[in-house]
């Protein structure tokens, strides 16, 4: 595992007080509580935790815990590159970049993550204790088992996000699905040109565009652009990646077709957003 150790850490910390980390830049860092309780607070918002909670955090976000039970954290790390240089997995870099960038695009890392279901905290639970295993294990195995099983973590959160993005009460339910594929392989252009999608999805290529936009009230490279720039927004916010290396990965030229870009649909420039803050819902409001 020696050559992806710089792509991510896999850390157990056992706290009575908080103490101010020193991270790399991660793309994300997932949090699991395994003991103990207390208040989390990012950005001066705060919620209670407890035993088998867990939390998605990018690299720049300021947080702390109030520890109000001894807690043992589980803390997992990792570079968006992270899935590109492993080794003997069948995992789909491109298919899982869309979905890092999905998540990070449309996460709302001040409320968390929610879940109503049991049955699918149990199932991260007992995912995090597959890592947990193979971090003392080390096997020949644990590489491939880990980034798997990251991956399934990574889905179930992307299963319980919803897009800002509203269709037509009068659309039929194949549209939510071709929203669904666009948003997480939206780094991959060619599932998301009208001859793939057409095929994908049964519809005849001639009518595909009329069809889209008659269900979603805007053209197809719009929604792909406007999608594309608000992963742009979360990631110039949340990370400290270089506006040219945000642009280069969503398929913009350079960090000037970026800013250019931010400007003509959300009325902001790159600069603005990082140092101001600004939100995907302020923008939203806005425009």
């Amino acid at each position: 595992m020696d050559h992806i150790q710089e792509l991510i850490e896999i850390e157990i910390t056992e706290l009575s007080e908080w103490q101010d980390r020193f991270r790399k830049n991660s793309f994300f860092e997932l949090v699991f509580i395994l003991q103990g309780k207390g208040i989390q607070s990012i950005e001066y918002r705060t919620q209670a935790y407890g035993k088998n909670d867990f939390f998605l955090l990018p690299y720049s976000k300021c947080h702390a815990y109030e520890i109000s039970e001894p807690t043992t954290f589980l803390f997992v790390r990792f570079t968006e590159h992270y899935f590109k240089n492993l080794k003997n997995t069948s995992i789909d870099y491109l298919q899982w970049y869309s979905k890092l960038n999905y998540i990070i695009g449309f996460y709302d890392f001040n409320a968390g993550l929610y879940f109503s279901d049991e049955k699918d905290k149990n199932l991260v639970k007992k995912l995090f204790e597959i890592i947990l295993i193979e971090k003392e294990q080390r096997s020949a195995y644990s590489e491939t088992i880990i980034a798997n099983t990251v991956a399934s973590i990574l889905t179930i959160i992307s299963s319980k996000l919803i897009a800002p993005h509203e269709v037509c009460k009068k659309s039929d339910d194949k549209i939510e699905d071709i929203i669904q594929h666009i948003n997480q392989n939206i780094i991959d252009e060619n599932k998301l040109s009208v001859a793939y999608l057409s095929e994908k999805f049964n519809i005849s290529k001639k009518y595909f565009s009329e069809y889209f936009k008659r269900n979603t009230e805007e053209p197809l490279k719009e929604y792909i652009q406007k999608t594309k720039l608000q992963i742009a927004v979360n990631r110039i916010k949340y990370t400290k990646s270089s506006f040219q290396e945000i642009a280069w990965s969503l398929g913009f030229t350079d960090s000037s077709h970026l800013n250019k870009s931010l400007k003509k649909y959300f009325g902001v420039t790159s600069s603005a957003v990082r140092k101001e803050k600004v939100s995907v819902m302020q923008i939203s409001k806005e425009v």
